[in-house]
């Protein structure tokens, strides 16, 4: 996506521009909702278990772990205990060092 925006601002044509870079970034997006006195989703974000370990131990379980940005559902999981969302996250830290 960003390549498009770059690409389609270079040609001049009708594009979402690369103003906003953030604007797929899910958690900046939840921080932007609750900011604007919205009601938010709880959550934790970071590159290491140890960003996001106290949060996954002060709630309840089922938790949605999901990668900063992605299209529709890609990388979504819902974990059904802790362990399940540590696997998870390695998961996800582990398919973005590889692109």
């Amino acid at each position: 996506v960003p390549l498009a925006d770059a690409m389609s601002e270079h040609l001049e044509v009708r594009t979402n521009g690369t103003q906003i870079p953030q604007r797929r970034d899910k958690k900046i997006q939840q921080e932007l909702v609750k900011a604007a006195g919205l009601r938010s989703v709880r959550q934790a974000g970071g590159t290491k278990l140890s960003d996001v370990e106290d949060f996954l131990n002060s709630e309840e379980m089922p938790v949605v772990v999901k990668p900063v940005e992605s299209a529709g559902s890609d990388g979504v999981k819902l974990c059904h205990n802790i362990e399940e969302a540590k696997e998870h996250f390695h998961v996800l830290m582990n398919a973005q060092q590889k692109v």
